[in-house]
């Protein structure tokens, strides 16, 4: 078998595991609202309360009579054909979940693009210029933003915004919604609304995530400039600059490809509350929405779709080790 197709199976076997953990997890959270929500509980709290056939009808919709692992049965087998089940009140999940998950990605994808840049390129800065005025003030700023909640965080960039807005004497960046509500727009002037509306939230989501990131790869440079291969590379003549760029870079890049595959999930964390204030209603949104409505398939299905994009993560982050460690190629072969 070719070094490819070992790679390639090193790499579907790494998905499979994590496909595997996407169900368990998402299996946890079913069982875990089914045992802590009562869908029942809306009906019977109305002033006259319904006839009890009503509510019976709405268990036995619901499935509540079943148990919770078949249930869940009954919910899983239903995706392949796109079908997430229905709401405690009656409507088909499916409907909300492709809107709004288009939105969450817009926005999720936004931010931890701009986070990895930048905390990249910040996290190496600091290491070529360690111990320096500019590396302190850095590492301060960076352990401040990560103290920060994310919701204090998205209303202090709405004040700080605030004045420079009305110093321009118009909307420069809005602080609520996806797009101008009512406006008929089209083209670039469409694009343009919607990437005023973007710019705060994608903010509030990136800005935790650089500081994380910049200090990690600030130490994981640091080993790097520190290690023997690196001085013998110098030894054989090889400037500085040249020998971290030609050889340091992509070690110091290896630990972080993990890193960036298990923090996503915890960032995307933040990525509900940034939802909720900057009132985009995606699956962040709609997570919030299920809990208060005690609807176990919202729940799940948000769930789901929060583990699908950290499977996806973590193997992007398996298909970048792969590229950058030639001992993960050679083990595969």
């Amino acid at each position: 078998m070719s070094r490819a197709s070992n790679l390639a199976a090193f790499l579907c076997g790494r998905l499979a595991g994590r496909v595997a953990l996407c169900l368990a997890a998402t299996f946890v959270a079913y069982a875990l609202a089914s045992l802590s929500f009562d869908p029942l509980a809306e009906l019977r709290g109305h002033q006259p309360p319904p006839p009890q056939a009503v509510i019976d009808a709405r268990a036995e919709r619901l499935g509540l009579g079943k148990p919770i692992a078949e249930r869940f049965l009954g919910w899983l087998s239903g995706l392949p054909r796109g079908d997430f089940g229905e709401t405690v009140s009656g409507n088909a999940v499916s409907g909300e979940v492709w809107r709004r998950s288009g939105t969450s990605i817009r926005l999720f994808l936004a931010g931890s693009v701009l986070a990895v840049v930048f905390g990249v390129l910040l996290g190496l800065w600091g290491a070529m210029r360690s111990r320096g005025a500019t590396d302190q003030l850095s590492m301060a700023g960076a352990l401040a933003m990560m103290a920060v909640p994310v919701f204090v965080l998205g209303t202090l960039l709405k004040l700080a915004w605030l004045p420079v807005n009305e110093a321009a004497g118009t909307q420069l960046l809005y602080f609520s919604g996806e797009s101008t509500t009512g406006a008929d727009l089209g083209g670039w002037a469409a694009l343009r609304d919607q990437l005023q509306h973007l710019a705060l939230p994608t903010l509030a989501i990136a800005l935790p995530q650089i500081a994380f990131y910049s200090r990690y790869q600030r130490a994981a440079m640091l080993d790097v400039l520190g290690s023997e291969f690196l001085r013998a590379a110098r030894a054989k003549g090889l400037r500085r600059r040249t020998a971290v760029l030609r050889h340091g870079l992509r070690m110091a890049l290896i630990p972080m490809t993990a890193l960036f595959a298990f923090s996503f999930g915890l960032h995307m964390t933040g990525g509900v509350f940034t939802e909720r204030i900057f009132g985009w209603h995606g699956m962040g949104d709609w997570m919030l929405r299920g809990i208060q409505e005690e609807d176990a398939n919202i729940v799940a299905t948000v769930t789901l779709f929060i583990a699908v994009l950290v499977v996806l993560a973590g193997w992007v982050a398996d298909a970048l080790l792969a590229a950058l460690d030639p001992r993960v190629r050679k083990g595969a072969a």
